[in-house]
């Protein structure tokens, strides 16, 4: 490198470094979504002991960002920044590994171009940002397609370059335990082999030795994954539920794949990914000039094909965006992701061979020429620094469902709690056995506050000692709750973001029918009580003892012959990923309303009780027993209660 790059480069870095660490906490993203919460958690897992290749949670996630992610969460605690810093340190790897692969190739000129680029685009920033292990695949495999090159160059100038393609082959192999478009990497290095074959047979005969040594160690380091796989069928069902596309190809009709091609042939410049959670939707890569610019390059090497070094730039962009052309929600940045290697490359490609002009037409002066494309760089640079910051801060964190996804109200509360006195509060949620809990741990500084959940669009008010509840503004407790709040004097504080209900005294509960028995010496059954127009049951409990499992509640109706007619659940369910955590306080008032799905006059009985629901799979569910050892009660609706509701 000369003396003169060297502070273009820092300059480079420092700016990507920037872009990617500045307000990863609290501003972009405003919260943090499930996805990175599931990362947290197989992490976690990883610190507990339980090492895998392959983690079956989350619907599959390759192991090897996770280990990464083990160790700063074990160097700088329990944290966001924690989590997310193995994604800022990828992502600047990432334009570091493209500068020293495109240098390589084509020249430190475009390598610096290049890597400016990706420092600054808006996509590479976008994964940087975020605790997913996407961002490391492009560092991974980068670093296979670098020790490629510097293995086949090498080669003919001294002895022992074989070492670089068995490191080739062993990044290559590692690439395949960051993320599921890994898979397209093997694809491209055989189909890159096999035109070596037919257009540069000599060069790859001269060889045969480094390229033998990258497929073994390709293979040897690929076994284990591949191995558990096919070992493992059901561990990939994700895939199912995103190959619609390639189903229809395999069943015989190509449209929707056509369809997709011609999506991601327009993301750098057209349209790009639809989502608001992979970026601003519809916004491409690049904007006009610079979108013409890399078409430009892409046309440049299929021009020049026969230079070993375009072909491969060309054909990793292509088969990058393979998981993309075969997966719903095309053109997708995430399966893509791959194509970030080289992607930067191909603008800077045309932007370089702009400077042969001069050489190509005497009257412009050579000095002329390499200051204007010096002013263009430099204006892109400073452009599209901006263009993403400005998508970064202003248009992204409010957009769509980015506030639900990455839970921005949750990351409120979590603010309020951390400045609380520690009084215990509840929290409705959209997943409270799942995911609510290990949210609001990750995004709390103090859990000392006492923190219940529960989902109040199940008919649901929990109610903590303290009397605080809060919730998202943008989720509703059921009407008849809110009226009752309201009956009860509760003071209410609502904003954008949250809503906050204080009762100061206890709620005068009133079931119809009281109560007083114990299920498992967890949950106390209060009472019942029965409501018209229309009809509903209303069931008041108070959890006795933190559960040690999910509980979910069961309620038969039953005829005058005892036989059942309906049947109505609430609480915890079977999550398909196994995910449970104790959400419920001793103390709690879990106040539950349930709609009846028969007239209620037929309903002579009502049979009701607790059980786990991972039970239920191996054998018959097991219940909490009652103080006499029963499974359930079974309770008698007098005919003078019914009649009055009719």
């Amino acid at each position: 490198m000369t003396s003169h790059h060297r502070p273009l480069l820092l300059l480079i870095l420092l700016t990507a470094f920037a872009l990617r660490i500045v307000g990863v906490v609290g501003q972009f993203p405003p919260g943090v979504a499930h996805d990175e919460v599931a990362h947290w958690l197989i992490a976690r897992d990883i610190l507990a002991g339980n090492h895998a290749i392959y983690f079956t949670a989350a619907y599959g996630h390759e192991a090897g960002y996770h280990y990464l992610e083990a160790i700063f969460l074990s160097l700088l605690g329990d944290n966001l920044l924690a989590l997310r810093l193995p994604a800022v340190l990828c992502g600047l790897l990432g334009v570091a590994v493209t500068y020293a692969l495109a240098k390589r190739l084509f020249g430190e000129t475009v390598a610096l171009l290049a890597a400016g680029l990706l420092a600054v685009l808006f996509w590479p920033v976008f994964y940087g940002r975020l605790a997913l292990r996407a961002i490391s695949l492009p560092v991974v495999a980068g670093l296979s397609a670098y020790f490629w090159w510097q293995g086949w160059l090498l080669t003919q100038r001294r002895r022992g370059a074989e070492r670089y393609f068995v490191l080739a082959g062993l990044f290559a192999g590692l690439s395949l335990y960051t993320y599921l478009a890994a898979r397209a990497v093997p694809i491209f290095f055989l189909l890159f082999i096999l035109y070596l074959a037919l257009v540069h047979r000599r060069e790859l005969q001269a060889r045969w030795r480094g390229v033998v040594g990258f497929t073994a160690v390709f293979l040897l380091t690929a076994f284990p994954l591949f191995y558990y796989l096919q070992t493992h069928p059901g561990a990939e069902f994700r895939v199912a539920e995103v190959s619609q596309p390639l189903n229809e190809l395999r069943a015989g009709s190509p449209l929707p794949v056509l369809q997709n091609g011609l999506k991601l042939a327009g993301m750098f410049g057209v349209v790009g990914d639809p989502l608001w959670r992979e970026g601003v939707p519809g916004v491409p890569v690049f904007e006009p000039v610079l979108a013409l610019l890399f078409y430009g390059g892409v046309f440049l090497s299929v021009w020049r094909w026969r230079d070993g070094r375009y072909a491969f730039i060309l054909l990793w962009l292509l088969v990058s965006l393979l998981p993309s052309l075969v997966t719903i929600n095309a053109p997708s940045h995430i399966r893509s992701i791959n194509a970030l290697v080289v992607m930067s490359i191909f603008p800077a490609l045309l932007i370089h061979n702009l400077g042969e002009l001069s050489t190509d037409f005497p009257r412009l002066s050579t000095k002329r020429v390499k200051l204007g494309l010096t002013i263009l760089a430099f204006t892109f640079f400073l452009l599209y620094a901006g263009r993403t910051l400005y998508l970064t801060f202003q248009v992204w964190p409010a957009g769509g469902d980015v506030p639900f996804v990455w839970q921005t109200a949750f990351a409120k509360v979590a603010t309020i709690l951390d400045e609380s006195d520690g009084t215990a509060v509840s929290l409705a949620g959209w997943s409270p056995d799942t995911m609510d809990s290990p949210t609001m741990t990750l995004l709390r500084q103090n859990d000392a506050t006492p923190l219940s959940h529960f989902n109040p669009q199940e008919g649901t008010l929990l109610i903590p000692k303290s009397g605080q509840i809060v919730r998202p503004s943008a989720l509703p407790l059921d009407p008849y709750w809110e009226i009752q709040l309201a009956d009860w004097n509760a003071t209410v504080i609502t904003t954008a973001l949250t809503t906050h209900y204080n009762l100061h005294t206890p709620p005068p509960l009133t079931p119809t029918i009281p109560a007083n028995i114990s299920f498992g010496g967890e949950i106390q059954f209060l009472g019942y009580a029965l409501t018209s127009s229309p009809a509903y049951l209303l069931t008041y409990w108070r959890v006795t003892a933190v559960p040690s499992a999910p509980r979910r509640l069961f309620i038969h109706f039953l005829d005058e012959n005892g036989q059942q007619i309906g049947e109505v659940y609430a609480f915890d369910t079977a999550d398909p990923q196994s995910l449970w955590f104790p959400h419920w306080q001793s103390g709690d008032l879990l106040l539950q309303k349930h709609e009846i799905p028969v007239p209620l006059a037929e309903v002579a009985h009502i049979r009701l009780g607790w059980f786990d629901p991972y039970s239920c799979d191996s054998g018959p569910c097991q219940n909490l027993l009652t103080p006499t050892g029963e499974p359930f009660l079974l309770l008698t609706i007098e005919q003078e209660l019914r009649g009055d509701l009719k």
